[in-house]
């Protein structure tokens, strides 16, 4: 089942929320940014979000956004592309992060409701935020059997970057829950990205085995989140490279029971543990540090300068798809 209730405006225009029901769970999900504002399941909301359009423009933590065109970090906002230097909006020192300064969060998108979901659609034109070619993109949200899916799929008229994630933060105990700190998580990765001062990876790939950032094995977020190797980005805030598993990632809370299985077809996934998170105008008041973790299905920061790295380059004429699925269940 899926119902429209308006949000408020962005730009003079109506925004509206989208809520898709199937079973035990139902989700929110906004055009202003293709946002996902809630996610109910069996009444408990575990995602964070906000109350009105000012919220989710006013915060600069992207909560529940698609990011895009590209996700994460490109560094010096500079990129080739068969020998053609391209650069992009920088807005985080000499870097870009999440699409530039007007990324895919700012935009409202067209929706049109399914039977089943919301197919929401942007077109980002030539240039936008420095990146070439015309990009139409598809972010089709789906709720059936206790899972939201999110689908991207893109097609450019030239050759450009498109690596899309979706920027939902989870506290399974409960979106008012103090902090996310006592959620268990485990991540289907042997090997992950070392990163510089600037966060941006290396280009080394590293084991996770005998480090904090090791979670082949069931282990709370807080367990490790004080460990000097920690200590710059207070918190985890890493890019692992997936093992060919799925679920690509589980997450689970004993003080409700509820538990979350994260599969997609993307190489990397980025675990952000909230470590500077800060929005006045949260659901149940304001976020603040750890109050909810993303792990973000992606290309590897930076990829597209990085040897060895799947590479998010799209070709013009030629369609680009990824998928993101998120499944609920309870334990009684």
């Amino acid at each position: 089942m899926v119902t429209k209730k308006h949000y408020g405006k962005f730009n003079g225009s109506n925004v509206n929320v989208y809520t898709l029901s199937s079973g035990d769970l139902s989700v929110d999900v906004c055009d202003l940014g293709a946002r996902v504002n809630a996610i109910r399941f069996r009444g408990k909301d575990v995602a964070l979000g906000f109350n009105s359009t000012g919220g989710c423009i006013e915060n600069d933590c992207y909560i529940g956004s698609t990011k895009g065109r590209v996700a994460n970090r490109i560094r010096g906002g500079r990129f080739v592309i068969d020998g053609r230097p391209y650069f992009v909006v920088c807005n985080e020192g000499s870097n870009q992060l999440h699409g530039g300064l007007v990324g895919f969060d700012k935009h409202a998108f067209a929706a049109l409701p399914t039977s089943d979901g919301v197919v929401m659609t942007l077109v980002s034109p030539d240039g936008d935020q420095g990146y070439p070619g015309t990009l139409t993109m598809h972010a089709t949200f789906k709720v059936r059997d206790n899972a939201l899916t999110v689908w991207y799929s893109a097609v450019s008229d030239r050759d450009t970057l498109w690596a899309p994630t979706c920027g939902v933060f989870f506290n399974l105990d409960g979106e008012n829950a103090e902090n996310c700190l006592a959620n268990e998580l485990t991540i289907s990765s042997d090997s992950y990205t070392p990163a510089d001062e600037q966060f941006i990876p290396t280009g080394v790939v590293a084991p996770v085995a005998g480090t904090p950032y090791d979670f082949t094995s069931p282990k709370l977020i807080g367990r490790d989140i004080s460990s000097p190797e920690l200590a710059q980005t207070e918190g985890f805030d890493c890019n692992y490279v997936l093992n060919n598993t799925s679920p690509a990632a589980v997450a689970r809370s004993a003080a409700t029971g509820i538990c979350m299985q994260l599969s997609t077809d993307l190489p990397c996934l980025q675990f952000y543990s909230g470590n500077r998170l800060h929005a006045e105008h949260g659901k149940s008041g304001a976020y603040k540090k750890w109050s909810g973790f993303a792990l973000e299905p992606q290309f590897a920061p930076n990829a597209v300068n990085m040897p060895g790295f799947d590479s998010p380059i799209i070709r013009g004429g030629q369609s680009a798809n990824h998928y993101i699925k998120y499944a609920f269940s309870a334990v009684e």
